[in-house]
């Protein structure tokens, strides 16, 4: 649950759920309808499938809108699979609000309408309810799919030493021999390219995001030790702590800044030395 979300690449890979989720939704509940629902919402001037329609499109607009914001966040904020779940648990929650909004103004018991805090447990538990099984679903296959990718990054070899690098429009910008990379680091809007030319460093800028470059780090061995740099393990001589116990590392290159390391990738980072 503490590593971290990689997600398809993509708007439609997240607006998927907005269309998939929903009709899920609609189908477990027209074919078995639980939870009474039947009864709660069949009222004497609509029947109960409309309801069920107006539901299904209240959730497919919120899920549009969450999906959408992110996509956007994931682009430039590091997710861990418990931050995931926490997001799926949250639009859950929202759904919830927006059904105990609409219980509250249709559904009629003994002459009265329901209040809306009465009618938000009662939609709570019949949302997390039903769609705890498409969350679940969709987790484990996008677990699947990363342990998948993880294995035949493994396993296979890179079929040149040299790492291709684009901006943020999709132009090729840096070919660098993977070797030669010291460490990567993010810079607003930017990520700056540390790398050995003739036993010297230099640096270059190039616009995009620490995320694009995740593939070719995992497939050339460089690793992350922070939210904000990549290392190459290569060239680090040794890590070593600080007085106020914060962990840096010391590159075998003479010169070259030390890098900051997180706790959360000390062990990963370690392990590779």
């Amino acid at each position: 649950m503490n590593t971290s979300l990689r997600i398809s690449k993509g708007c439609w890979s997240q607006l998927k759920y907005a269309l998939l989720i929903p009709t899920f939704f609609f189908v477990f509940i027209f074919i078995y309808t639980p939870f009474s629902f039947q009864q709660d919402f069949d009222l004497a001037s609509r029947s109960w499938t409309f309801h069920l329609l107006m539901m299904t499109c209240m959730m497919v607009c919120v899920l549009a809108i969450t999906r959408t914001v992110f996509y956007f966040l994931y682009k430039y904020i590091h997710f861990k699979w418990w931050h995931y779940v926490m997001w799926c648990f949250g639009e859950v929650l929202i759904i919830s609000l927006f059904f105990a909004l609409y219980t509250s103004l249709f559904h009629i018991h003994e002459d009265a309408r329901m209040p809306y805090f009465t009618a938000l447990p009662f939609c709570f538990k019949f949302t997390l309810l039903t769609l705890f099984f498409p969350y679940l679903v969709s987790i484990l296959l996008r677990i699947i799919a990363n342990k998948g990718a993880d294995i035949e990054n493994a396993t296979k070899a890179p079929d040149s030493p040299l790492v291709k690098l684009y901006d943020e429009h999709k132009r090729l910008k840096l070919t660098i021999d993977a070797s030669a990379i010291l460490y990567v680091a993010a810079e607003s809007n930017y990520i700056c390219i540390h790398y050995l030319e003739n036993d010297r460093e230099k640096t270059y800028m190039l616009r995009n995001s620490m995320k694009s470059f995740e593939e070719a780090a995992s497939r050339y061995g460089i690793i992350r030790c922070h939210r904000s740099y990549f290392v190459n393990p290569r060239h680090i001589k040794l890590l070593s702590r600080s007085k106020e116990g914060l962990i840096y590392t010391e590159f075998t290159v003479d010169g070259v800044d030390k890098v900051p390391v997180s706790k959360m990738y000390y062990d990963a980072l370690a392990g590779s030395l």
